[in-house]
């Protein structure tokens, strides 16, 4: 493992003479590909061009100032990178973990919060440097987004047989217009933990990845992303009590790291942000669907859209309760 970073050439790309066989992974949304490298038979390390606009380089940032204070939480190794400020051309090598399972399993999903309450304990005020924006808009813009959109969201919640009239509830315009609610409790936030950002190593262990996004928000932005957020790439068929029962868990391990809610409040504020993100994630399906797909297939945005729908009608529902 000596001198690993030698097999990056001085553009950011890998040294071809220098590796004895590459295997590409997948293409993110920069475009570039991850890759598991092999300087030697039995002797891979999975090999990440950090190239994403604003948050390039960001995800190294965050190994080498956010994670190395907190080794509770578990991530693939950092083994090399790019020094700070490089830009486009920006990488990173890490650990190699052999085969990820990526499958919802309520067991999986429930050490994953847990993870998620212990990150969210953590001061965010010790980086002061993190950003306070992830790589969508918060939840204070996707309420106003939903409200201008008001025919094109009717018109997506009748499609879907869901009540058209929530959308017209104060909820909406109270998280659109409430400063309030979106400068309430901040944390350290992964920024974009859906199905595929977390995994399970062949060894059983739960590992949380991809942490370019992190930044500071409310701590519903993680939990709609480990709960109900759905993706084109990662099927999940989650039945609806797990809902109740992932919030419980990140309940009773935030109040074990002493950062303990008032249950009512967390469960009726995760519906309301849940809600919304659920309906505005529908607009932005049908708005990929009528696109052709874009970088997603047809077949795994209508199952998004299913997904997403059935998520939809499950916060109402949560909210309901709690309202």
């Amino acid at each position: 493992m000596r001198n690993i970073d030698a097999v990056v050439k001085a553009d950011g790309t890998l040294d071809e003479s220098k590796i004895w066989r590459r295997e590409p992974m997948y293409q993110g949304m920069n475009g570039q590909w991850v890759e598991r490298i092999y300087l030697a038979p039995g002797q891979s390390y999975i090999f990440k061009p950090l190239t994403n606009g604003e948050s390039a380089d960001r995800e190294a940032w965050v190994y080498r100032n956010v994670l190395a204070e907190l080794p509770e939480i578990p991530a693939p190794m950092l083994l090399a990178a790019s020094p700070e400020g490089s830009g486009a051309k920006s990488w990173a090598i890490f650990e190699d973990l052999g085969q990820l399972n990526h499958t919802y399993r309520l067991e999986y999903a429930r050490a994953a919060v847990r993870q998620l309450a212990r990150l969210h304990a953590a001061p965010v005020e010790q980086w002061p440097s993190l950003p306070a924006q992830g790589p969508k808009p918060g939840i204070a813009a996707i309420a106003a987004d939903v409200l201008n959109r008001r025919e094109e969201a009717l018109a997506v919640l009748g499609g879907q047989g869901l009540p058209v009239q929530w959308l017209d509830s104060e909820v909406i315009s109270a998280v659109r217009d409430g400063p309030g609610f979106t400068a309430k409790r901040q944390v350290l936030s992964h920024g974009d933990l859906h199905q595929g950002n977390y995994a399970v190593t062949g060894a059983g262990r739960v590992v949380l990845l991809d942490w370019e996004h992190a930044h500071r928000n409310l701590p519903y932005w993680d939990l709609y992303h480990l709960i109900d957020m759905s993706h084109p790439r990662f099927p999940k068929v989650m039945p609806a009590e797990d809902r109740m029962e992932l919030l419980e868990t990140y309940l009773a391990e935030a109040d074990k790291q002493g950062t303990s809610w008032v249950k009512d409040v967390l469960i009726r504020e995760y519906a309301w942000v849940a809600a919304i993100f659920s309906l505005w994630m529908l607009l932005l399906i049908e708005g990929d669907l009528r696109r052709g797909g874009g970088v997603w297939t047809k077949e795994g945005l209508l199952r998004q859209r299913e997904e997403t729908a059935k998520g939809l009608a499950g916060c109402l529902e949560l909210l309901e309760n709690h309202g």
